[in-house]
């Protein structure tokens, strides 16, 4: 046991998937104090970036990938993480509401398209366009959900925790370690932000932090279904624990629960399909994988 906390892999894991992520966002939230001194405005948007800062620094650290144009399905994710960490502030402080909805619809149609065509493009137009449409719009669904009131920013970031810490476990299972990296640093890069904003009076996720995890939990599993070979079931419990966990927040919202009931409780039932997942890709272990 000893031997194997020392060895260079877990050093590496370590090293790459815990503290990078954890360090820039806490430079993010830190640093966001000095440079926007004076103007709250600027301090809070600076701030918000951290869930984004965090994830593409660990991604570097694992992937090493900047190509553009993009040369594989995942080097496309850096590209759509900077892009939402611009767009999704803009959107909210223009205030135009229907930009809110459209933009997740928007990008998880765009998003599926390109990181599903190496699939879409082999595949007859009447395979592909259901294929596509079918994926997009669970994406999309889930995603306008998340982002809806009812839905607080911190049942978000306890039900995306859990999902994103399942992926992470569930990933190398299913016969690919990267996935597993990548849905590591995004569950890191949320525990980091949420202690931070205890301790630094940060507003905790913001539009972009929410955008960022919603887009990564989305990327991971749809490269966990059509590229390492994850069973239908593990991506339906997926689903299902999101589903779960933002339909408990909204429920739980209508009582007057005191904290910390109205985050504990959607990260418990958002943990059930969870673990479900888990014991799906477990069996599935056994019986060999794919995956990269």
């Amino acid at each position: 046991m000893w031997a194997l906390i020392h060895s260079s892999f877990v050093k590496s894991q370590l090293l790459r998937v815990i503290l990078v992520p954890g360090v820039v966002a806490g430079l993010t939230v830190m640093s966001s104090r000095f440079l926007a001194a004076g103007a709250p405005w600027l301090w809070r948007g600076l701030a918000g970036l951290s869930v984004p800062a965090a994830f593409l620094a660990s991604y570097f650290a694992v992937y090493r990938d900047l190509t553009f144009p993009p040369a594989t399905v995942l080097s496309w994710v850096p590209w759509f993480v900077v892009a939402l960490a611009v767009a999704t502030p803009l959107a909210r402080r223009i205030g135009a509401a229907f930009m809110v909805i459209a933009l997740p619809i928007l990008v998880a149609a765009i998003a599926t398209a390109v990181l599903l065509w190496p699939i879409l493009g082999r595949d007859p137009p009447f395979v592909a366009v259901p294929l596509w449409a079918a994926a997009a719009a669970v994406w999309s669904t889930l995603w306008v959900i998340s982002g809806v009131r009812d839905v607080g920013r911190w049942p978000f970031a306890a039900v995306s925790l859990i999902a994103s810490a399942g992926l992470a476990v569930v990933a190398p299972l299913s016969g690919s370690i990267l996935l597993g990296e990548l849905a590591a640093a995004l569950a890191v890069a949320l525990v980091a932000t949420v202690i931070l904003a205890g301790f630094s009076g940060t507003p905790g996720l913001s539009d972009a932090g929410r955008a960022t995890t919603a887009f990564v939990l989305g990327t991971l599993a749809l490269d966990l279904r059509f590229y390492a070979g994850a069973g239908a079931g593990i991506i339906v419990a997926f689903v299902a624990s999101l589903i779960v966990g933002f339909a408990t927040s909204v429920a739980i919202r209508r009582y007057p629960f005191k904290q910390p009931w109205p985050v504990l409780a959607p990260a418990i039932a958002a943990s059930i399909p969870v673990v479900v997942a888990v014991g799906i890709a477990f069996r599935a272990s056994h019986m060999g994988g794919g995956g990269y």
